[in-house]
C-alpha cells in the first residue's frame, strides 16, 4: 500500500494491529467494542497537538509558573493596594493582566519572559522598601508583621524548603532564575517539538499511562511520528483535523470531551456567507433551509435554521439529522474545510432515516471530489458503506477510497483491521450476523 499519509498502531485497547490509509475517503467497518473509535481519538489528538503544538507548551508554562503568578496576585492585594500613588496601583495592575494574557496570546516568549522579570523586580524593590523599619509601616498598620510573616513563608514554599531564606534579594534572584529556566524549556519545547507532548496528551484523553506498543504515522514513506522518534515532525498532507462523534455536542461543554469544545469553536469563528455547490444541496434539497449564527446572550440561542418556509427554530430545538447536516454546512460556511483538513467523523448515519444517510454520504463523496477534503468514517451501517462505494465509483473517485474491516481474533477482545481496498462484501458478510440473529431469536 502507497499513500500520501498511513498510519500504524498494535496493542492498545482493543485494537491489535491496523496499517490505515489515510487520503482520500477511508472507510473503517466493525463491530461495536472494536476499536474504531480508540483510532479516530488516535488521529485526531495527533493532529490537533502537532497543529496546537505552541499552545499547549504555553498551557504547561502557565501551569509551571501557576505558583509564582498567585504570589505575584497576593502581592499586589496585601501590600500594592496600600500605596497612595494610585499610578503605582494602575501600573501593577495592568501589569498583572498582561502575564494572565500574554502567554495564550503573545507569539514571542522573550517579551513575555521580560514582563515577568520586570514585575518581580518591582515587586523586590517594594517588598525590600516594606521590610525596612524606616518606613514605619507597622506603626501606621498598613503592612502588620503577621502580614510580612505570610508573604516570608509563601516565598519560602515557592522556592522549596530546601532553601534557605536568609537574604530577600537572593530570593527574588532565585524566583527570577525559576521563571527563566521554565521560559528556556518552554522555547526549546516549540523549537524542537518532542514527542513528550503528544504521549502526555494520549494519557489525558484515554485517561490510561499504558500506550500502545507501536503507534507510527508515514507521510511519502517517511516516518514523521513515532512513539520511539524523539520528536514530532510537521506533516504537509494533513494539516488540520476536526472530529465529530455526536451532533448533539452544538452549543455543549464537556470538560471529558474536548473536542466538543474545539468543533464549538469551529462553528463559532470565521463566520461568513460563503457559499457553494454543496452547501447549495444541502440547504436547497436535503434540509429545506439553513443555518445561520446569531449572537444572543446565551450559548443554546446562537444557532438558527431557517426553514424555506420562513419559520426559524433555535438549532437545539430540531431534529437530530439536520444538526448533522447543519455542522457540515457551518463548517463549509467558515472555511475550514479544504483539501489540508482530515474530517473524522464516527457513525456518521447516526440519527439519520435511511434516505438521508445516502444523502449524507453523497456530501461526503462530493466533499472530497471537489474540495479535496480527507476522511476518516468509522461506520456500521449497510446503507453508508454501500453508498461512499457505489456514489465514489460514479463521481469517479473511487481511487481514492479504501475500506478496512475490523475482525476479532480467535475468541478474544481484541481486532485486527483487515484492508479490503474497494471490496465491500466481506464487510456485508459481517452485517449479516444480525439477520442470522434475526432467525434465532424471531423464527
Amino acid at each position: 500500500m502507497s499513500s500520501n499519509l498511513r498510519v500504524k498502531t498494535e496493542r492498545f485497547r482493543a485494537v491489535n494491529s491496523a496499517d490505515i490509509i489515510i487520503d482520500g475517503i477511508t472507510l473503517v467497518a466493525g463491530e461495536n467494542g472494536c476499536g474504531k473509535s480508540t483510532i479516530s481519538k488516535l488521529l485526531y489528538y495527533l493532529f490537533k497537538t502537532i497543529s496546537n503544538y505552541d499552545v499547549l507548551v504555553k498551557q504547561k508554562l502557565n501551569k509551571d509558573l501557576r505558583d509564582i503568578l498567585r504570589f505575584l496576585e497576593i502581592f499586589q492585594q496585601e501590600v500594592v493596594y496600600s500605596q497612595s500613588d494610585r499610578k503605582v496601583r494602575n501600573e501593577y495592575n495592568r501589569e498583572i493582566e498582561d502575564l494572565r494574557r500574554g502567554l495564550f496570546f503573545s507569539d514571542f516568549l522573550e517579551e513575555e519572559i521580560d514582563k515577568w522579570i520586570s514585575l518581580v523586580d518591582k515587586v523586590e524593590y517594594l517588598y525590600i522598601n516594606y521590610n525596612q523599619a524606616e518606613n514605619n509601616l507597622f506603626d501606621e498598620g498598613k503592612l502588620s508583621n503577621s502580614r510580612l510573616n505570610r508573604l516570608n513563608r509563601i516565598i519560602k514554599e515557592l522556592l522549596g524548603r530546601e532553601f534557605e531564606f536568609t537574604d530577600s534579594r537572593d530570593a527574588f534572584g532565585k524566583i527570577k532564575e525559576i521563571i527563566s529556566d521554565r521560559f528556556k524549556e518552554a522555547k526549546g519545547k516549540i523549537n524542537s517539538r518532542p514527542t513528550s507532548i503528544f504521549i502526555e496528551e494520549l494519557a489525558n484523553v484515554f485517561s490510561d499511562s499504558k500506550l500502545p506498543r507501536k503507534f507510527e504515522v508515514r507521510e511519502y514513506e517517511d516516518i514523521i511520528v513515532s512513539l520511539e522518534k524523539s520528536n514530532l515532525s510537521i506533516p504537509f498532507s494533513i494539516q488540520n483535523a476536526i472530529y465529530i462523534d455526536t451532533p448533539m455536542m452544538i452549543s455543549v461543554g464537556d470538560s471529558h470531551n474536548s473536542h466538543w469544545d474545539d468543533l464549538n469553536d469551529l462553528l463559532l469563528e470565521g463566520q461568513s456567507n460563503y457559499k457553494n455547490d454543496i452547501t447549495d444541496i444541502i440547504s436547497d434539497q436535503i434540509m429545506k433551509g439553513d443555518v445561520e449564527y446569531d449572537d444572543g446572550i446565551f450559548m443554546a440561542d446562537e444557532f438558527k435554521f431557517k426553514r424555506k418556509d420562513g419559520a426559524v427554530f433555535n438549532l437545539l430545538d430540531v431534529a437530530t439529522g439536520i444538526k448533522s447536516f447543519s455542522i457540515i454546512q457551518l463548517l463549509m460556511k467558515n472555511g475550514h474545510l479544504n483539501n489540508k483538513t482530515l474530517l473524522i467523523i464516527d457513525e456518521p448515519e447516526s440519527n439519520l432515516h435511511p434516505q438521508w444517510i445516502i444523502e449524507y454520504a453523497r456530501v461526503i463523496v462530493f466533499l472530497n471530489k471537489y474540495f479535496g477534503v480527507k476522511f476518516f468514517l468509522a461506520s456500521h451501517n449497510p446503507d453508508m458503506v454501500s453508498a461512499i462505494r457505489y456514489i465514489s465509483e460514479k463521481e469517479e473517485i473511487l481511487n481514492d477510497v479504501n475500506f478496512y474491516l475490523a475482525k476479532k481474533q480467535n475468541e478474544g477482545f481484541v481486532y485486527d483491521y483487515e484492508f479490503l481496498n474497494k471490496n465491500i462484501d466481506p464487510i456485508f458478510e459481517s452485517f449479516n450476523i444480525a439477520i442470522d440473529r434475526i432467525n434465532k431469536y424471531g423464527i
